[in-house]
């Protein structure tokens, strides 16, 4: 016997259920937060740029300011030495470190500060009154002016400016306390310090 099987329509089935897909509401929801995510990962990767040449800048001007600290260091031990000769055997190369060292170590300008922070009448505090350099890069052993390059070539545009600031018996007696500037940008600087002794 044959029994009759009752097919469902097909359109009966679809009948009362929610439809699937997305609506175009969500689509623009979701193309907003995209659009945002991706404006901010933008913005991320341009401050990361950013950043890096800030990096590369500050990387080039500690070199510089750490060349000319070298270089007036090598002076003085140089300087010392010819110190230790008596003047009447000194050779012309001799009279060139000497000449070298005055232009380039002497405490030409009065830009420093010292104060008695305790009222004690000692005078306990020391410190830089920048502006007024001793030397610029234009008194330096190959004498080129300010602005300059990494390399330390001279610079048209832009470049790093080099000076560098002396101080004659300070901290103590026979010692020479000397600082080297570099700025570059929008007033951005590297000091580096020493003490050198005479």
């Amino acid at each position: 016997m044959y029994s009759v099987l009752h097919r469902k329509d097909d359109k009966s089935r679809w009948r009362g259920t929610p439809q699937q897909g997305f609506s175009f509401v969500e689509m623009l929801v979701a193309i907003l937060l995209l659009t945002v995510g991706l404006l901010a990962l933008a913005k991320m990767q341009t401050n990361a740029v950013a950043n890096n040449a800030f990096g590369n800048q500050l990387t080039q001007a500690t070199f510089l300011a750490q060349d000319k600290m070298e270089e007036l260091r090598l002076l003085n031990e140089c300087y010392l030495e010819v110190l230790g000769k008596p003047q009447s055997t000194w050779t012309t190369n001799d009279q060139d470190v000497v000449d070298n060292y005055n232009n380039q170590l002497s405490d030409a300008v009065a830009n420093w500060d010292e104060s008695d922070t305790d009222s004690d009448t000692i005078l306990d505090q020391f410190s830089w009154q920048m502006g007024n350099p001793d030397h610029t890069n234009a008194d330096g052993l190959l004498g080129i002016p300010n602005p300059i390059d990494v390399n330390g070539a001279a610079a048209s545009t832009g470049g790093f400016y080099r000076t560098w600031y002396v101080v004659d018996d300070r901290p103590v007696t026979k010692a020479k306390t000397v600082r080297v500037q570099v700025i570059w940008g929008n007033g951005r600087e590297v000091n580096l310090d020493t003490v050198l002794s005479q």
